[in-house]
């Protein structure tokens, strides 16, 4: 199933780090997104809910949004159909 995976992280944030290296390793595609960097970023995961770093938006070929907040292994796995 086709999917974009956004990552929206700051550099300062070891849990982005670790998810990040974590996505990387399962061979997901992800599109990195500084919130220190870019300001609509920044405004993007505060719509998306978010309160800290990583915030995870998984939107599915079929227009289905899963956000994930935190580095949460568990919630990701499941929103990307990993065993």
């Amino acid at each position: 199933m086709a999917r974009t995976v956004i990552v929206y992280t700051q550099p300062t944030c070891g849990p982005c780090q670790e998810e990040k290296l974590w996505l990387t390793q399962q061979n997901i595609p992800f599109e990195d997104r500084d919130i220190r960097k870019n300001d609509a970023y920044f405004q993007e995961a505060i719509q998306l809910g978010a309160s800290m770093t990583p915030v995870t938006l998984i939107v599915n070929e079929d227009g289905e949004q899963i956000v994930v907040h935190g580095f949460d292994k568990e919630q990701l796995k499941k929103a990307l159909n990993l065993s």
